[in-house]
Protein backbone atom coordinates (compact mmCIF):
# COMPACT_ATOMS: atom_id res chain seq x y z
CA UNK A 1 0.00 0.00 0.00
CA UNK A 2 1.06 3.57 -0.38
CA UNK A 3 1.57 6.26 1.93
CA UNK A 4 -1.30 7.78 2.87
CA UNK A 5 -1.67 11.59 2.93
CA UNK A 6 -3.48 13.28 5.08
CA UNK A 7 -6.62 15.92 4.41
CA UNK A 8 -4.60 18.87 4.27
CA UNK A 9 -2.04 16.96 1.95
CA UNK A 10 -4.25 15.99 -0.26
CA UNK A 11 -5.54 19.98 -0.67
CA UNK A 12 -1.93 21.12 -0.94
CA UNK A 13 -0.91 17.94 -3.86
CA UNK A 14 -4.08 19.57 -5.56
CA UNK A 15 -3.32 22.89 -5.48
CA UNK A 16 0.64 22.09 -6.60
CA UNK A 17 -1.11 19.48 -9.31
CA UNK A 18 -2.97 23.01 -10.90
CA UNK A 19 -6.44 22.41 -9.95
CA UNK A 20 -8.45 25.03 -11.77
CA UNK A 21 -4.77 26.51 -13.39
CA UNK A 22 -6.54 26.59 -16.73
CA UNK A 23 -8.76 29.31 -17.21
CA UNK A 24 -11.05 29.86 -19.93
CA UNK A 25 -11.78 34.03 -20.63
CA UNK A 26 -14.73 33.26 -22.64
CA UNK A 27 -16.52 30.70 -20.51
CA UNK A 28 -16.79 27.01 -20.59
CA UNK A 29 -17.25 25.07 -23.76
CA UNK A 30 -18.65 21.62 -24.27
CA UNK A 31 -16.94 19.12 -27.16
CA UNK A 32 -19.57 18.36 -29.78
CA UNK A 33 -21.33 15.21 -28.75
CA UNK A 34 -20.11 12.41 -31.06
CA UNK A 35 -17.31 14.50 -32.31
CA UNK A 36 -14.75 14.24 -29.83
CA UNK A 37 -11.90 15.13 -32.03
CA UNK A 38 -8.52 12.97 -32.04
CA UNK A 39 -6.78 11.95 -28.58
CA UNK A 40 -4.01 14.35 -26.80
CA UNK A 41 -1.22 13.02 -26.18
CA UNK A 42 -1.57 13.66 -22.38
CA UNK A 43 -4.78 13.07 -20.39
CA UNK A 44 -5.03 14.23 -16.57
CA UNK A 45 -7.11 12.05 -13.87
CA UNK A 46 -8.52 13.26 -10.59
CA UNK A 47 -9.47 10.06 -8.43
CA UNK A 48 -9.58 8.87 -4.97
CA UNK A 49 -6.46 7.38 -3.54
CA UNK A 50 -5.61 3.79 -3.46
CA UNK A 51 -8.69 3.49 -6.49
CA UNK A 52 -6.38 1.75 -8.64
CA UNK A 53 -3.55 -0.82 -9.32
CA UNK A 54 -0.04 0.76 -8.62
CA UNK A 55 2.33 -2.72 -9.40
CA UNK A 56 3.90 -2.21 -12.49
CA UNK A 57 2.80 -2.50 -14.74
CA UNK A 58 0.20 -0.65 -13.65
CA UNK A 59 -3.23 0.23 -15.56
CA UNK A 60 -1.62 4.01 -16.07
CA UNK A 61 1.34 2.03 -17.38
CA UNK A 62 -0.51 -0.17 -19.53
CA UNK A 63 -3.22 2.04 -20.63
CA UNK A 64 -0.38 4.29 -21.56
CA UNK A 65 1.57 1.76 -23.87
CA UNK A 66 -1.82 0.63 -25.32
CA UNK A 67 -2.68 4.08 -26.87
CA UNK A 68 0.83 6.35 -26.64
CA UNK A 69 -1.45 8.79 -23.98
CA UNK A 70 0.37 9.63 -20.83
CA UNK A 71 -1.99 10.08 -17.82
CA UNK A 72 -1.19 11.92 -15.34
CA UNK A 73 -3.00 10.35 -12.63
CA UNK A 74 -3.96 12.58 -9.37
CA UNK A 75 -5.04 11.12 -5.90
CA UNK A 76 -6.05 13.99 -4.35
CA UNK A 77 -9.85 13.41 -4.10
CA UNK A 78 -10.58 13.22 -0.75
CA UNK A 79 -13.99 13.56 -0.30
CA UNK A 80 -16.77 15.01 -2.19
CA UNK A 81 -16.80 18.20 0.14
CA UNK A 82 -13.61 18.44 -1.12
CA UNK A 83 -14.65 18.44 -4.49
CA UNK A 84 -17.10 20.49 -3.81
CA UNK A 85 -15.57 23.28 -1.99
CA UNK A 86 -11.89 23.19 -3.41
CA UNK A 87 -12.45 21.56 -7.18
CA UNK A 88 -16.06 22.43 -9.16
CA UNK A 89 -16.72 25.44 -7.33
CA UNK A 90 -13.55 27.17 -7.79
CA UNK A 91 -13.38 26.10 -11.45
CA UNK A 92 -16.31 25.37 -13.11
CA UNK A 93 -19.00 26.80 -11.18
CA UNK A 94 -16.97 30.15 -11.85
CA UNK A 95 -17.32 29.24 -15.85
CA UNK A 96 -13.35 28.11 -15.78
CA UNK A 97 -12.21 24.49 -16.70
CA UNK A 98 -10.75 22.32 -13.84
CA UNK A 99 -7.82 21.43 -15.34
CA UNK A 100 -8.62 17.37 -15.53
CA UNK A 101 -10.12 15.66 -18.20
CA UNK A 102 -11.35 13.01 -16.11
CA UNK A 103 -12.68 13.34 -12.38
CA UNK A 104 -14.26 10.71 -10.13
CA UNK A 105 -17.12 11.99 -7.73
CA UNK A 106 -19.93 10.46 -6.32
CA UNK A 107 -23.10 9.33 -7.79
CA UNK A 108 -25.17 12.25 -6.21
CA UNK A 109 -22.75 14.96 -6.98
CA UNK A 110 -22.58 13.43 -10.50
CA UNK A 111 -26.40 14.38 -10.21
CA UNK A 112 -25.54 17.63 -9.09
CA UNK A 113 -23.12 18.62 -11.49
CA UNK A 114 -25.47 17.51 -14.55
CA UNK A 115 -28.16 19.33 -13.22
CA UNK A 116 -26.02 22.83 -13.59
CA UNK A 117 -25.15 21.97 -16.78
CA UNK A 118 -21.05 21.35 -16.25
CA UNK A 119 -20.49 18.49 -17.72
CA UNK A 120 -19.66 17.24 -20.92
CA UNK A 121 -21.17 14.42 -23.09
CA UNK A 122 -19.33 11.51 -23.03
CA UNK A 123 -17.52 10.56 -26.47
CA UNK A 124 -19.38 6.67 -26.06
CA UNK A 125 -18.38 5.98 -30.10
CA UNK A 126 -14.80 5.60 -28.62
CA UNK A 127 -15.82 3.55 -25.54
CA UNK A 128 -17.30 0.44 -27.45
CA UNK A 129 -16.67 -1.27 -23.98
CA UNK A 130 -18.95 0.61 -22.29
CA UNK A 131 -21.35 -2.84 -23.11
CA UNK A 132 -19.77 -4.62 -20.58
CA UNK A 133 -21.01 -2.20 -17.65
CA UNK A 134 -23.54 -3.64 -14.93
CA UNK A 135 -26.74 -2.27 -16.80
CA UNK A 136 -28.51 -1.95 -12.58
CA UNK A 137 -25.57 1.13 -12.34
CA UNK A 138 -26.78 2.49 -15.55
CA UNK A 139 -30.32 3.41 -14.86
CA UNK A 140 -30.04 6.16 -13.28
CA UNK A 141 -33.38 8.88 -13.51
CA UNK A 142 -30.96 11.98 -13.70
CA UNK A 143 -28.91 10.19 -16.48
CA UNK A 144 -31.05 8.13 -18.85
CA UNK A 145 -28.80 5.96 -21.29
CA UNK A 146 -25.77 7.05 -18.93
CA UNK A 147 -24.42 9.70 -21.69
CA UNK A 148 -22.72 11.97 -19.10
CA UNK A 149 -20.89 9.49 -16.70
CA UNK A 150 -19.95 5.83 -16.10
CA UNK A 151 -19.16 3.92 -13.37
CA UNK A 152 -16.06 3.78 -11.62
CA UNK A 153 -16.48 1.91 -8.98
CA UNK A 154 -19.54 1.07 -6.39
CA UNK A 155 -18.81 -0.39 -2.91
CA UNK A 156 -20.87 -0.14 0.06
CA UNK A 157 -20.27 1.49 3.98
CA UNK A 158 -20.54 -0.67 6.73
CA UNK A 159 -18.80 -0.60 9.96
CA UNK A 160 -14.98 -1.54 10.48
CA UNK A 161 -13.28 -2.51 13.84
CA UNK A 162 -10.99 -3.96 16.11
CA UNK A 163 -11.82 -6.54 18.55
CA UNK A 164 -9.10 -6.14 20.94
CA UNK A 165 -10.02 -2.21 21.50
CA UNK A 166 -13.91 -2.84 21.09
CA UNK A 167 -13.91 -6.50 23.68
CA UNK A 168 -16.73 -7.59 21.60
CA UNK A 169 -17.54 -8.29 18.03
CA UNK A 170 -19.82 -5.03 16.44
CA UNK A 171 -22.91 -6.43 14.72
CA UNK A 172 -25.10 -3.50 14.33
CA UNK A 173 -25.26 0.38 14.34
CA UNK A 174 -26.24 0.31 18.25
CA UNK A 175 -23.32 -1.12 19.01
CA UNK A 176 -21.28 1.73 17.18
CA UNK A 177 -23.49 3.78 19.65
CA UNK A 178 -22.64 2.09 22.81
CA UNK A 179 -21.14 4.82 25.42
CA UNK A 180 -18.53 1.90 26.42
CA UNK A 181 -16.70 2.95 22.62
CA UNK A 182 -17.13 6.98 23.61
CA UNK A 183 -14.52 8.91 21.72
CA UNK A 184 -13.01 5.96 19.90
CA UNK A 185 -15.48 5.99 16.91
CA UNK A 186 -15.26 7.21 13.62
CA UNK A 187 -17.68 8.18 11.29
CA UNK A 188 -17.27 9.20 7.41
CA UNK A 189 -17.50 12.57 6.19
CA UNK A 190 -20.40 11.61 3.69
CA UNK A 191 -24.19 12.90 4.67
CA UNK A 192 -26.06 10.78 2.94
CA UNK A 193 -24.46 7.68 4.22
CA UNK A 194 -24.47 8.62 7.74
CA UNK A 195 -28.32 10.33 7.96
CA UNK A 196 -28.95 6.50 6.01
CA UNK A 197 -27.75 4.93 9.00
CA UNK A 198 -29.62 6.95 11.46
CA UNK A 199 -32.40 6.11 9.34
CA UNK A 200 -31.74 2.63 9.10
CA UNK A 201 -31.67 2.48 12.79
CA UNK A 202 -35.25 4.07 12.60
CA UNK A 203 -36.46 1.37 10.79
CA UNK A 204 -36.71 4.11 8.01
CA UNK A 205 -35.59 3.71 3.77
CA UNK A 206 -32.96 5.93 3.17
CA UNK A 207 -34.32 5.36 -0.50
CA UNK A 208 -37.18 7.10 0.36
CA UNK A 209 -35.45 9.91 1.55
CA UNK A 210 -37.43 13.05 2.92
CA UNK A 211 -36.56 16.66 4.89
CA UNK A 212 -38.39 15.55 7.60
CA UNK A 213 -36.78 12.36 8.08
CA UNK A 214 -33.28 13.88 7.26
CA UNK A 215 -33.69 16.16 9.96
CA UNK A 216 -35.24 13.57 12.71
CA UNK A 217 -31.42 11.39 11.59
CA UNK A 218 -29.71 14.81 12.15
CA UNK A 219 -31.52 15.27 15.45
CA UNK A 220 -30.17 11.90 16.32
CA UNK A 221 -26.99 12.94 15.42
CA UNK A 222 -26.48 15.93 17.17
CA UNK A 223 -27.28 13.94 20.60
CA UNK A 224 -24.66 11.29 19.83
CA UNK A 225 -22.10 14.28 19.12
CA UNK A 226 -22.96 15.91 22.26
CA UNK A 227 -22.50 12.68 24.16
CA UNK A 228 -18.75 12.66 22.44
CA UNK A 229 -19.29 9.17 20.90
CA UNK A 230 -17.89 10.35 17.76
CA UNK A 231 -13.99 10.95 17.80
CA UNK A 232 -13.86 12.41 14.07
CA UNK A 233 -15.96 12.75 10.86
CA UNK A 234 -12.82 11.42 8.05
CA UNK A 235 -12.64 10.70 4.27
CA UNK A 236 -10.21 8.30 3.24
CA UNK A 237 -8.06 9.10 7.02
CA UNK A 238 -10.14 6.40 8.05
CA UNK A 239 -7.67 3.61 7.07
CA UNK A 240 -5.05 5.09 9.38
CA UNK A 241 -7.06 5.92 12.24
CA UNK A 242 -7.98 2.52 12.38
CA UNK A 243 -4.49 1.21 12.33
CA UNK A 244 -2.98 3.04 15.03
CA UNK A 245 -5.98 2.28 17.13
CA UNK A 246 -7.27 6.46 17.18
CA UNK A 247 -10.89 4.24 16.56
CA UNK A 248 -12.01 1.12 18.05
CA UNK A 249 -14.76 1.46 15.32
CA UNK A 250 -15.62 2.97 12.29
CA UNK A 251 -18.48 3.76 10.10
CA UNK A 252 -16.13 2.71 6.97
CA UNK A 253 -15.94 1.97 3.07
CA UNK A 254 -15.87 -1.60 1.91
CA UNK A 255 -12.44 -1.50 0.10
CA UNK A 256 -10.84 0.46 2.18
CA UNK A 257 -11.25 -1.50 4.89
CA UNK A 258 -10.40 -4.61 2.79
CA UNK A 259 -6.92 -3.11 1.40
CA UNK A 260 -6.39 -2.41 5.21
CA UNK A 261 -6.78 -5.91 6.31
CA UNK A 262 -4.28 -7.46 3.56
CA UNK A 263 -1.68 -5.62 6.28
CA UNK A 264 -3.80 -6.15 9.62
CA UNK A 265 -6.13 -9.03 8.85
CA UNK A 266 -7.35 -8.11 13.04
CA UNK A 267 -9.75 -5.37 11.50
CA UNK A 268 -13.31 -6.52 10.61
CA UNK A 269 -15.52 -5.31 8.38
CA UNK A 270 -19.55 -5.33 8.84
CA UNK A 271 -22.94 -4.46 7.29
CA UNK A 272 -24.62 -3.97 10.40
CA UNK A 273 -27.76 -5.83 11.18
CA UNK A 274 -30.27 -2.80 10.20
CA UNK A 275 -28.32 -3.03 7.12
CA UNK A 276 -25.92 -0.65 5.22
CA UNK A 277 -25.30 1.76 2.93
CA UNK A 278 -24.20 1.39 -0.83
CA UNK A 279 -22.66 4.10 -3.60
CA UNK A 280 -20.90 4.23 -6.37
CA UNK A 281 -18.27 6.83 -8.06
CA UNK A 282 -18.82 7.92 -11.83
CA UNK A 283 -16.18 9.20 -14.12
CA UNK A 284 -17.46 12.07 -15.74
CA UNK A 285 -15.56 14.26 -18.14
CA UNK A 286 -15.99 18.41 -16.96
CA UNK A 287 -16.77 21.13 -19.51
CA UNK A 288 -13.77 23.06 -20.49
CA UNK A 289 -12.05 19.18 -20.34
CA UNK A 290 -8.86 19.61 -22.79
CA UNK A 291 -8.78 15.98 -24.20
CA UNK A 292 -12.23 14.16 -24.26
CA UNK A 293 -11.08 11.85 -26.42
CA UNK A 294 -8.42 10.73 -24.62
CA UNK A 295 -11.16 10.39 -21.92
CA UNK A 296 -13.11 8.26 -23.85
CA UNK A 297 -9.83 5.85 -24.78
CA UNK A 298 -9.31 5.39 -20.91
CA UNK A 299 -13.08 4.78 -19.89
CA UNK A 300 -12.63 2.13 -22.74
CA UNK A 301 -9.23 0.44 -21.59
CA UNK A 302 -10.44 0.43 -18.10
CA UNK A 303 -13.51 -1.14 -19.33
CA UNK A 304 -12.04 -4.07 -20.36
CA UNK A 305 -12.73 -7.35 -17.80
CA UNK A 306 -9.15 -8.18 -18.14
CA UNK A 307 -8.21 -5.00 -16.73
CA UNK A 308 -11.22 -4.26 -15.03
CA UNK A 309 -9.61 -7.81 -12.39
CA UNK A 310 -6.64 -6.04 -12.26
CA UNK A 311 -8.08 -2.97 -10.42
CA UNK A 312 -10.66 -5.12 -8.58
CA UNK A 313 -7.46 -7.51 -7.32
CA UNK A 314 -6.15 -4.16 -5.90
CA UNK A 315 -8.57 -1.69 -4.57
CA UNK A 316 -11.12 -4.57 -4.23
CA UNK A 317 -14.32 -2.52 -4.66
CA UNK A 318 -17.18 -4.12 -6.38
CA UNK A 319 -16.60 -3.62 -10.25
CA UNK A 320 -19.12 -2.34 -12.72
CA UNK A 321 -17.53 -4.13 -15.33
CA UNK A 322 -19.28 -7.83 -16.16
CA UNK A 323 -16.81 -10.80 -16.51
CA UNK A 324 -14.34 -9.38 -14.13
CA UNK A 325 -15.30 -12.28 -11.56
CA UNK A 326 -14.26 -15.10 -14.07
CA UNK A 327 -10.85 -12.78 -14.92
CA UNK A 328 -10.52 -12.70 -11.22
CA UNK A 329 -10.87 -16.66 -11.02
CA UNK A 330 -8.44 -16.86 -13.77
CA UNK A 331 -5.29 -15.09 -12.00
CA UNK A 332 -5.73 -17.31 -9.24
CA UNK A 333 -4.43 -17.31 -5.81
CA UNK A 334 -5.84 -14.08 -4.44
CA UNK A 335 -7.25 -13.19 -7.20
CA UNK A 336 -9.87 -16.38 -7.16
CA UNK A 337 -10.40 -15.64 -3.77
CA UNK A 338 -11.76 -12.49 -4.63
CA UNK A 339 -13.70 -13.76 -7.03
CA UNK A 340 -15.52 -15.76 -4.27
CA UNK A 341 -16.07 -12.64 -2.03
CA UNK A 342 -19.45 -12.17 -0.70
CA UNK A 343 -18.78 -8.54 -0.77
CA UNK A 344 -17.60 -8.13 -4.02
CA UNK A 345 -19.96 -10.05 -5.41
CA UNK A 346 -23.18 -10.22 -3.42
CA UNK A 347 -26.02 -12.49 -3.15
CA UNK A 348 -29.55 -11.57 -3.71
CA UNK A 349 -30.14 -11.58 0.15
CA UNK A 350 -27.15 -9.49 1.25
CA UNK A 351 -28.24 -7.10 -2.05
CA UNK A 352 -31.83 -6.27 0.14
CA UNK A 353 -29.91 -5.41 2.93
CA UNK A 354 -27.88 -2.38 0.89
CA UNK A 355 -29.54 0.90 0.30
CA UNK A 356 -29.12 3.91 -1.79
CA UNK A 357 -29.98 7.13 -0.41
CA UNK A 358 -32.32 8.56 -3.12
CA UNK A 359 -35.61 10.56 -2.86
CA UNK A 360 -34.97 14.32 -1.30
CA UNK A 361 -34.39 17.18 -4.10
CA UNK A 362 -31.95 19.31 -4.31
CA UNK A 363 -33.01 22.27 -2.14
CA UNK A 364 -33.77 19.52 0.72
CA UNK A 365 -30.27 18.00 0.13
CA UNK A 366 -28.74 20.98 0.97
CA UNK A 367 -30.41 22.41 3.63
CA UNK A 368 -29.55 19.19 4.98
CA UNK A 369 -25.82 18.96 4.16
CA UNK A 370 -25.60 22.48 5.76
CA UNK A 371 -26.67 21.65 9.41
CA UNK A 372 -24.68 17.95 8.63
CA UNK A 373 -21.22 20.25 8.32
CA UNK A 374 -21.88 22.59 11.43
CA UNK A 375 -22.28 19.56 13.33
CA UNK A 376 -19.51 16.91 12.13
CA UNK A 377 -17.79 20.10 11.26
CA UNK A 378 -16.33 18.98 7.65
Amino acid sequence: MRTRLTRREFLAAAAALGVGAACAKDGLRAAPAGDAGLPGDELNILNWAFYIDTDEPSTVTRFRDATGITADYSEAYNDNQYGREQVFGPTLEKGKPTGFDIIVPTYWLVAELLAKGLLNELPLERIPNHVNLDPALLGTAWDQGARFHLPWQAGFTGIAYNPALTGKDIKSFADLLDPALRGRVGFVSEMREVLGFFMLARGEDPGRATLAAGHAALDRMEEVVAAGQIARFVGLEQIDLLKDGTFAACLAWSGTVFQLQAERPDIRFVIPSEGGMRWFDSMIIPKGAANVAGAGEWMNFVYDPANAARITATVQYVSPVLGTKEELLKLGGDGARLANSPVLFPDDATRRRLFFWSGATPAEEAELQARFSRLSGT
